[in-house]
């Protein structure tokens, strides 16, 4: 069972480190291929990886272990940690913005109401009216109470999780 897996890796570790020789051909263009060239016109290309380490002469080491690199930020991961910091920053802003809008709309409604009670007539069915009016107002003044109460939640929310994890402002 030992002498398998032992075979099995020479047959990985050869296959992983394939050589590539370079030779020139009748016409004197060069050709690369993995036999040797016939004669010794040819020579012998080292082929390194494309990045990272050499498969064959780093030792593997556990992701997060010191000098690994597992514990830097790629380039890529940096960028994608600032792109979030601004998305939160701009869904913070536009839940204050919200709020704002819900608390403006709130008062302008209260005032179309109020100026309604201007025109009753100083009688009991102006009386009536106003009361009718008045009641209104009050449950107009909930339902907004309780949707600007619930777009400042969110806000808190947001900015609980900027501060947690960091909001960066577009263009810094």
């Amino acid at each position: 069972m030992k002498l398998l897996f032992v075979l099995c890796c020479l047959v990985a570790a050869s296959s992983a480190t394939a050589q590539v020789y370079k030779c020139p051909d009748a016409t004197g263009k060069l050709q690369f291929q993995q036999t040797p060239c016939a004669g010794s016109a040819g020579s012998k290309v080292e082929v390194r990886p494309a990045s990272g380490p050499d498969p064959t002469k780093a030792a593997v080491s556990p992701a997060g272990a010191p000098g690994s690199g597992g514990d830097k930020k790629t380039f890529t991961d940096t960028l994608a940690d600032e792109r979030m910091q601004r998305e939160r920053w701009v869904k913070l802003n536009d839940a204050k913005l919200d709020a704002d809008r819900q608390r403006v709309a709130c008062e302008e409604q209260q005032r179309a109401m109020a100026s309604r009670t201007a025109s009753s007539n100083n009688n009991l069915a102006g009386a009536t009216r106003n009361q009718a009016i008045a009641s209104e107002m009050q449950a107009a003044a909930t339902t907004c109470q309780n949707r600007v109460s619930g777009a400042d939640r969110l806000v808190d929310r947001l900015q609980a999780e900027c501060d947690r994890q960091g909001c960066r402002a577009p263009g810094t």
